[in-house]
């Protein structure tokens, strides 16, 4: 029984030391945004030999790639050496009952991705970054074919990134989409894919509803999936993930127009969402009896016909606090009124918007959503 619970507590010390190292390796190789504040990244620690984003941003992220794929190699090795220091019986039993190196082999072994690395990036630099595959990405753009010829593409993109009006999304060591004046970049931990806006084709291929740790006070957020592709030869396709409330303002840089083969409907807002929410809801609603007289367009929008009308139905007693009957004629759509309700609530609780009250456009009587109804 104790050589029974000694061994249990050896491999649970195992287990417990490889728990805490990787999740640690977790926040090196995704760091989150406490850390990131902290100035714990591999950008802030080696910001001085990195250089500045800012000023020269391709040769920055060329060094950053190649940093960064060095130091997420030796996690690896690393983990071997903490456990050998921690747990020093696992690698005597291995020698005894593998073999009388196997230790040696298998911090050797896990070395050897780093190695690997270690040359090619060796390599880059040697070659004045000329053969990083950011390089090879720009010479595609370059004017000759010119080993150099890259740095002149990589000047442009450089001067357009100095700029007080281009367009980020998603800040971080992990992935940033931007957007220059002539150029699309989506910078990830490995690699840097760009393309030049002219050429660029955008298409929408997706998106998805994501819910935040506390859904309740939080809105959920669309997260659009778009493909880009390139007309030039030579320049490869890539994806981006952006938040929809972002996709206005790069449609605004973006020289062609998106493609939206799928039809997908974008919510750009807070309030595009509630609208959405507040047509689904007042649809569950009893239909308004037609109106005998023609149906004026929309007073808000002009565009529409008026098609919906407040009948009071909430049961809440009447008064001060509570729903009011209405006796307007049909005026509004149920886009504009929808978005009249959501401007008139607490911005910064819209958790509780469906449940709220709203005076009436018109009249400033009082409803709530179970009083709309849309006209048949």
């Amino acid at each position: 029984m104790y050589v029974y619970m000694g061994k249990a507590g050896m491999t649970s010390g195992v287990v417990f030391v490889s728990v805490v190292y990787w999740l640690l390796a977790l926040i090196v190789l995704f760091p989150p945004c406490e850390v990131a504040a902290a100035g714990l990244t591999i950008e802030a620690l080696l910001g001085h030999w990195l250089g500045s984003e800012s000023i020269t941003l391709v040769q920055y992220h060329m060094r950053r790639t190649a940093v960064t794929l060095i130091i997420h190699t030796l996690l690896l090795p690393g983990y071997v050496v903490t456990l050998m220091k921690s747990e020093p019986w696992v690698w005597d039993f291995l020698d005894v009952q593998v073999h009388s190196h196997t230790s040696a082999l298998l911090l050797l072994a896990s070395l050897i991705p780093t190695a690997v690395l270690g040359w090619v990036v060796a390599d880059w630099w040697r070659s004045g970054w000329c053969r990083h595959p950011l390089a090879a990405r720009l010479a595609v753009y370059a004017p000759s074919n010119s080993p150099e010829a890259w740095k002149s593409v990589a000047s442009d993109i450089n001067t357009e990134f100095r700029r007080v009006d281009k367009f980020t999304s998603g800040v971080s060591s992990v992935y940033q989409v931007v957007a220059t004046d002539n150029w699309l970049l989506k910078v990830t931990a490995y690699q840097v894919q760009l393309l030049h806006l002219r050429d660029a084709v955008l298409s929408l291929e997706g998106a998805h509803t994501t819910h935040g740790p506390e859904p309740a006070t939080a809105p959920p957020a669309q997260l659009l999936t778009i493909k880009v592709m390139s007309v030039r030869e030579g320049a490869p396709s890539f994806s981006i993930r952006l938040n929809s409330l972002e996709f206005g303002e790069l449609e605004r840089k973006i020289v062609n127009p998106v493609v939206n083969a799928r039809h997908i409907v974008i919510q750009q807002s807070l309030s595009d969402f509630f609208l959405e929410t507040f047509m689904e809801t007042i649809r569950l609603n009893p239909p308004a009896t037609p109106s005998t007289t023609e149906r004026n367009l929309c007073f808000g929008c002009q565009q529409t016909s008026a098609n919906v009308r407040l009948e009071r139905r909430c049961g809440a007693t009447e008064g001060s606090n509570g729903c009011q009957e209405c006796h307007c004629r049909p005026m509004w759509c149920v886009s504009c009124l929808g978005k009249w309700f959501a401007s008139r609530q607490d911005q910064h609780h819209p958790e509780s918007w469906l449940g709220s009250r709203c005076p009436c456009p018109t009249c400033r009587s009082t409803f709530c959503l179970l009083d709309v109804s849309l006209i048949a």
